[in-house]
Order: C-alpha cells, then sequence, then structure tokens
C-alpha cells in the first residue's frame, strides 16, 4: 500500500470514528488535495476492498478498511509517543511519527512497541531516562550507578 494511500484511510478513519461517515469534502480539506484527487483515490481504495463509496453519498470503510486503518493509527501514535519519551516537541513527534510510520519494518516497530509500553509500565520516568532528560538541557552526563559498578 502506498503512503497516501495510507493516508486517506486514517484520514477517512479519524472522520467516520467522529461522524459515522466522511465527506470528500472533509478528506479533501484534511489532506490538502483536489475533490479530483480525492476521487481518484476513493475509486483506488474501493477496488481494493477497503471503503465504500458511492459519489454524492457518504464514504465508509470496509471492515479491512478498518481494520488496516486502525493499526495504521495505532502504529503513528505509538511511534508519535515513542519520540515524545526522549523530549521531542509535540509537533515534531507527529510529524516525525507521519512520516517514518510509513517506512519503518515489522521487526524495528515492534521493538518500538514494546519500549513505549515498558516505559509506560513505570511510574514517573524511570532513573534512567530522568538521567538523559538532563544530559539533554545540560550537555553533560549526571553522575549515576553503572551496571559494572554495582558488579564490582
Amino acid at each position: 500500500m502506498s503512503e497516501k494511500e495510507e493516508d486517506y484511510l486514517k484520514v477517512i478513519y479519524k472522520i467516520v470514528s467522529q461522524r459515522g461517515f466522511a465527506r470528500s469534502v472533509e478528506i479533501s480539506d484534511a489532506l490538502s488535495v483536489s475533490a479530483a484527487s480525492v476521487t481518484d483515490m476513493l475509486k483506488k481504495l474501493q477496488s481494493k476492498g477497503l471503503v465504500i463509496y458511492e459519489k454524492y453519498r457518504g464514504i465508509l470503510l470496509t471492515s479491512e478498511g478498518e481494520k488496516v486503518a486502525r493499526e495504521l493509527v495505532e502504529k503513528e501514535r505509538i511511534i508519535e509517543e515513542f519520540f515524545s519519551i526522549f523530549g521531542v516537541t509535540q509537533k515534531n513527534a507527529e510529524i516525525m511519527a507521519n512520516k517514518v510510520e510509513h517506512y519503518i519494518d515489522s521487526e524495528s516497530f515492534s521493538r518500538i512497541k514494546k519500549f513505549v509500553e515498558f516505559i509506560r509500565s513505570f511510574r514517573g520516568n524511570p532513573r534512567w531516562l530522568e538521567h538523559f532528560n538532563e544530559f539533554i538541557r545540560t550537555g553533560k552526563l549526571p553522575p549515576c550507578e553503572r551496571i559494572e559498578d554495582k558488579e564490582a
């Protein structure tokens, strides 16, 4: 599936989640594309069995389209959270997540997802993340206990 197809599916999913259906003009506005481009893409997505599209009627996702879109939205959200953990601004985290999600392989994404789940399991920030954030702010490594120091 192309990047554009993925972006359309995510937008349609988000609109349908809010309203129950999407309209071409909403998709056009959300993606800053022409009405003709939306129509062409809807026909393409319909031929792949991902959307239900009838001209001048609401647009819906098929069950397969909804499944794919939900996975794409989750992937983007997890990658965005990954960048946020490291102090990237919300805006930049969103931009980067949208770019990375299209190219990341399943093994790398699986690791990022596990990392985000691991970090979520802590109350507050883990100590090493606090040290990392201090390093980002100051450029100096904070004093910390190393694993080798404990073993000695």
